[in-house]
């Protein structure tokens, strides 16, 4: 009788709504899959701090090599990416220290194909970062989205940001 009463209050309770993100990454100019890149999906609370990370990172460059920029303008997208690279590296050292086993949920490397998946992610704001290093330069590549169904989210990530 107890299990009854049990079961049919818990059927009352809602289940928690997940989805899921199947992804890959591909070669700027290219439709070669990326080795070896390590992808991070950052709730909320870590793309706040992917985007602080950043605009630290370039501030501190703006400040030191202020005379470079203004002489050779082009020469700030190496330091964006260096900045980008840092903020990654932050943010997922960030997220494996808090998360402990957890993280392992959030972080994951690509397959060699290129491909990669998240499953029972909760509803909500996400950022998808990726890098990888292509002919010796590190690259990321990033993308928003929002979990609001349980339809899985296809990303295709091509042209990176830095």
């Amino acid at each position: 009788m107890l299990a009854i009463v049990i079961s049919v209050l818990l059927g009352f309770v809602p289940a928690a709504h997940t989805g899921t993100i199947v992804g890959i990454v591909k070669a700027p100019d290219s439709s070669r899959p990326i080795q070896g890149a390590e992808v991070a999906l950052l709730p909320q609370k870590y793309v706040e701090v992917w985007d602080k990370q950043v605009q630290t990172h370039l501030d501190n460059y703006w400040e030191i090599f202020k005379p470079e920029f203004i002489a050779k303008k082009e020469s700030f997208v190496d330091f964006e990416r260096a900045a980008q690279v840092e903020a990654f590296r932050y943010v997922t050292s960030n997220m494996r220290r808090e998360l402990g086993t957890g993280a392992s949920k959030l972080i994951k490397n690509a397959l060699p194909s290129g491909q990669f998946e998240f499953s029972g992610v909760s509803f909500g704001a996400y950022q998808v970062l990726v890098q990888a290093t292509i002919n010796g330069q590190e690259m990321i590549w990033s993308k928003s989205l929002d979990v609001e169904s349980e339809v899985p989210i296809f990303v295709e990530l091509g042209k990176p940001v830095s």
